[in-house]
């Protein structure tokens, strides 16, 4: 089980994808690849550089504003998620 500050989830270390379980306060039920993540780790480094808030989906249903330091606790999260799968 890893519990960031961000996501909180289950690794599936034979598939090499991240069981999502919660995003900051919010339930959900997702899984996510390593390529995705690879994705999304780019994604959110182009708005930590500038210290920018940004959105995410949810279950392509709910946005979640991020602020520029939630931003940088997710790329933290991310990295140490790469790590284990």
């Amino acid at each position: 089980m890893f519990e960031g500050n961000i996501f909180s989830g289950e690794s599936d270390l034979l598939q090499h994808e991240f069981y999502l379980t919660k995003v900051k306060h919010l339930n959900t039920q997702s899984n996510i690849s390593k390529q995705q993540l690879e994705k999304l780790h780019s994604y959110l480094s182009h708005y930590s550089e500038k210290n920018e808030s940004c959105t995410l989906t949810i279950n392509d249903q709910i946005p979640l504003l991020l602020n520029s330091n939630e931003v940088h606790q997710l790329i933290v999260d991310l990295q140490k998620i790469q790590e284990i799968i």
